[in-house]
């Protein structure tokens, strides 16, 4: 299995959240990734006429039941009011494909409900930013105005899907459930929009979809095009 838990070594904390991006090849997870479900919900969503693959990951959280519920707020990339009125949209599709059950103590991601629209707007009144390309970058959301709304938590069955924005403010949480909370991250883009990655990231997405182009079924390969 991916991420598997391990033991702490003598003198170290041990480590509960496990992650992997965009470095595993099992057919199983391939055929997930170029799946056309995927790719026809991302289109619709980015009202684009065709869609390309982003970046995906694997996320892991273990149980801590002795520890304290607590979460993180953050966002991972920001976009203006035009970036999302756009055709196609130029913003990043999500889709969380939930492994396990998640419940109020299992990890789960907590988010502000239309957190996205009031960074929009944030970022539209900056000039400097207003037209800026988007990139993936994580800041950290605190101390928020009142007109944020409070965080609430994504819970879902084993096998569903969340389709979802990561420029809402989010984070994960403490696992303090018996149980440990696994997810897939699959990522999507219309085709011809450009979405910034920090260099290491990018150099990663290069090799990888170096590899999938060789994988991919040959009517799926255009998800890794050179646009």
């Amino acid at each position: 299995a991916l991420l598997p838990f391990k033991p702490a070594e003598p003198n170290q904390a041990p480590r509960f959240r496990y992650g992997a991006t965009c470095n595993y090849y099992e057919p199983a997870l391939l055929d997930l990734i170029q799946h056309p479900f995927f790719e026809a919900v991302a289109k619709r969503v980015l009202r684009a006429d065709a869609g390309r693959f982003f970046q995906t990951a694997i996320l892991a959280s273990y149980p801590q039941p002795e520890s304290e519920f607590s979460y993180d707020q953050h966002t991972d990339i920001q976009y203006s009011l035009e970036d999302w009125a756009a055709t196609p949209r130029r913003v990043v599709c999500s889709f969380f494909l939930w492994l396990t059950d998640v419940n109020k103590r299992r990890a789960p991601m907590m988010h502000r409900p239309g957190s996205h629209r009031l960074v929009a707007a944030a970022r539209s009144a900056d000039p400097v930013l207003k037209d800026a390309t988007p990139g993936v970058q994580g800041i950290k959301m605190v101390d928020l105005p009142p007109e944020y709304a409070a965080p609430q938590p994504v819970l879902a069955q084993a096998g569903q899907v969340t389709v979802l924005t990561t420029s809402m403010v989010h984070g994960g949480s403490t696992n303090i459930d018996d149980e440990p909370r696994k997810v897939l991250v699959m990522t999507y883009t219309a085709a011809g929009v450009a979405i910034g990655l920090p260099e290491n990231q990018a150099a990663t997405k290069r090799a990888y979809d170096a590899k999938l182009r060789e994988l991919l079924r040959p009517e799926r390969a255009h998800l890794v095009a050179e646009d």
